[in-house]
């Protein structure tokens, strides 16, 4: 229980980006999660766990830049849906 808690709070805290141009009440940011952290390249991991927390705070009042990123993270949350309902 203590480990699945941990692991969760891991999966929160490390994706700022996500959960600022979509909300942490809207999916998308999670689906783009778990894309980040299994299947993204490793260089891109590796700058979103570095800069991301910065990042986020920057966009954040920023609703063109939030909006330009959102859609590019929706083309690999709508491709990774695709693939998942393709079973």
């Amino acid at each position: 229980s203590l480990i699945g808690t941990l692991g969760s709070a891991y999966l929160l805290g490390a994706c700022w980006v996500a959960r600022e141009v979509y909300g942490e009440g809207d999916p998308r940011w999670y689906a783009f999660r778990i894309w980040l952290k299994y299947k993204a390249p490793k260089w891109l991991y590796a700058i979103y766990a570095k800069h991301g927390e910065d990042f986020a705070k920057f966009i954040s009042n920023k609703p063109a830049l939030k909006w330009l990123v959102r859609q590019l993270m929706n083309t690999v949350v709508d491709k990774t849906r695709k693939i998942r309902y393709a079973y």
